[in-house]
């Protein structure tokens, strides 16, 4: 009896944390012999734990052929929906947006709320309270299960206190703990991870990561972030502080970056980086929606500066390839929206300067837009569920 509880609380894990699943899938990711898995799944069933949603349909990489299972594609497994729903959270520099994720991975409703710049701590926490409130609280809402929460490296009174953290973000940051006071309010756990490994977690269940098992995610918006993933997992680190890309120096007589260093990937593929370089061109500091409209309509001024943002992540891209050998280089962030006119010198870039063996590497953009770190928040309050 006590190998079946295993069993069960094994297959109903694997569900939370990855995702939909076959019954093969689920025993490669459980490590249970797949005569257990067909009991197990029988049970859950039978007790309405779980249901078939029809048919895999996980794409492959273009061009590639699948490195486990030949035949028919078996028939998904998911967690019931009704069973309760998380809201995932992320801090932006002058907003909070939150998405619902039910307990079979399904997508609910989101909302946003605007911020000043240089919010404080209590702002974050009074925004969301409010917006887990609202979204937790319509009529057709299933019981509230967690929370999790996106935030940047550097927040939070456990956070690396270096200048690593977000700009401007500092008021109270360092004394509240903000996991803590939401699950004293709402009455429901909460965690938390830095927005980068949130918004990996995300692509990998839900957006271009799908395909993958091994990757590296570069975030590239107003600083420069990053993730590991190594079977599909995200790799945090000892003390969190893993995929701080940013901060690894392209040139070290380069430009001053804020973490002291010199030369680091933020100051030449951060946002504030490509807007400083278009200053001049444009008359006064761009938005990046006015730069990312420019390129596209063939502004030479700011393809060039996506293109130089490009190569130089493409440098760090392949010393990650010459390090981990991943499948992928996944990109997100504000830069991202710039499509193949930023993957494209990422891409090149990487073929350039990796070696032959670990250039074969796919560079796709993240398809989940703003919602990659809620949805990934969301991603990792299912997964830290109990059983």
């Amino acid at each position: 009896m006590a190998d079946l509880r295993d069993a069960t609380s094994r297959a109903v894990t694997a569900l939370r944390s990855f995702g939909p699943m076959t019954r093969a899938e689920l025993a490669r990711r459980t490590g249970l012999p797949k005569s257990t898995v067909s009991g197990v799944v029988a049970a859950l069933l039978t007790a309405g734990t779980i249901h078939e949603t029809g048919q895999a349909t996980r794409a492959l990489p273009e061009g590639r052929r699948a490195e486990r299972g030949r035949g028919r594609p078996g028939t998904l497994l998911a967690l019931d929906a009704g069973r309760g729903e998380v809201v995932g959270v992320e801090f932006g520099a002058s907003h909070v947006r939150a998405r619902v994720v039910d307990a079979g991975h399904g997508h609910g409703p989101g909302a946003v709320r605007r911020l000043p710049l240089a919010y404080g701590a209590g702002d974050a926490l009074d925004a969301t309270l409010d917006l887990v409130r609202e979204l937790s609280g319509r009529e057709d809402a299933a019981p509230l299960l967690g929370v999790g929460l996106a935030l940047a490296l550097g927040l939070g009174p456990a956070a690396t206190p270096a200048p690593t953290g977000p700009q401007g973000m500092r008021q109270g940051w360092e004394d509240l703990d903000l996991p803590a006071a939401l699950a004293e309010a709402l009455r429901a756990p909460v965690v938390a991870d830095n927005d980068a490994n949130c918004a990996a977690r995300g692509e990998l269940l839900w957006g271009a990561a799908r395909p993958y098992d091994d990757l590296v995610l570069l975030k590239l918006h107003a600083g420069v972030g990053g993730a590991v993933v190594i079977d599909r997992q995200v790799q945090t680190g000892r003390r969190g502080g893993a995929g701080e890309f940013g901060h690894v120096p392209v040139d070290p007589r380069g430009p001053l970056c804020r973490c002291g260093g010199r030369g680091c990937l933020e100051v030449y593929a951060g946002v504030p980086a490509v807007l400083e370089a278009l200053t001049v061109r444009h008359g006064g500091l761009p938005t990046p929606r006015e730069v990312l409209g420019a390129a596209a309509a063939g502004d030479p001024a700011c393809r060039r500066a996506l293109r130089d943002a490009g190569e130089a992540t493409g440098q760090v891209a392949a010393w990650l390839c010459n390090a981990l050998n991943p499948q992928a280089i996944v990109l997100t962030g504000a830069l991202a929206g710039a499509g193949e006119l930023l993957a494209g010198p990422v891409r090149e870039s990487v073929a350039r300067t990796a070696l032959p063996l670990n250039a074969d590497v796919d560079v796709v953009v993240g398809t989940l837009g703003r919602d990659a770190g809620p949805l990934g928040a969301a991603a990792l309050a299912l997964a830290s569920l109990p059983v």
